[in-house]
Parts: structure tokens; sequence; C-alpha cells
């Protein structure tokens, strides 16, 4: 019984010990950690509600990214419709939304303004 428990003391004790050494934390060029604490994904922000004042005005579809400037274009809402019908996709500028308490979006623009812009195609795109 006391070779049983050694072994198994062993067993354990090579479990616990690390196969590798962890690497240090090394920050990449050009990445402000300041700026990355306070952004938010993409993947996230698409499919939230943007509000002006407490009424829905429309629905973040996706971003626009200029790879070249490294900064947000525009937000693409879809506005209009019922449920997906009879919608159409609008190109926001960016500094028109706001991120308010809890992440919820708004901007000064009415539903009206919305419906009013001209529909954004995905197509003239390069």
């Amino acid at each position: 019984m006391l070779v049983s428990i050694s072994v198994a003391h062993a067993q354990q004790a090579q479990s616990e010990s690390p196969t590798s050494s962890p690497q240090p934390m090394t920050p990449t060029a050009g990445i402000d950690q300041a700026a990355l604490a306070g952004s938010a994904r993409a993947s996230k922000l698409i499919g939230s509600k943007v509000y002006h004042g407490d009424i829905s005005v429309g629905q973040i579809e996706d971003v626009l990214v200029d790879l070249n400037q490294a900064n947000l274009i525009a937000v693409i809402l879809s506005v209009g419709g019922f449920l997906g019908v009879g919608d159409k996709l609008v190109a926001v500028p960016v500094t028109q939304i706001k991120v308010g308490p809890e992440a919820k979006f708004t901007t000064d623009l009415t539903r009206e303004q919305m419906t009013a812009a001209p529909a954004f195609d995905f197509g003239k795109l390069q």
C-alpha cells in the first residue's frame, strides 16, 4: 500500500509540473493597450439596434473599414421595413453613431431621415 501511495504521489507531481515555460507577454508594435480596452468587436456590433431617443431607427448590419488609413468609415444600418421585409441598407458615418451606457447605440438621426437616405449597395465596394 505504501508503494501505491508513492507511485500516485509521483504521478501527481509530474502532472502538476508545466511541460513548457510560460512565454513573456510582449506587446505587438502599433497596438495601444488603452485603445484595446475601450474597443468592441465588430461581431458584437452586428445585429445591435440603433436608437433615436427610445425609438429604434435601425439595426447594424455591417461595418466599413478603411484598411489603408486604419479607421472606420461607416456603419451599415438596416432601416424601415418590418421584421426584415421592406427594409433597406443605409450607410451612416461612424461619427453619427454614439455608444451610451450598457452599449446602447444612439444617433441624432431620425427614422424619417434614415428612410429618406439613399440605399447602400455592397456591389459598389471594390
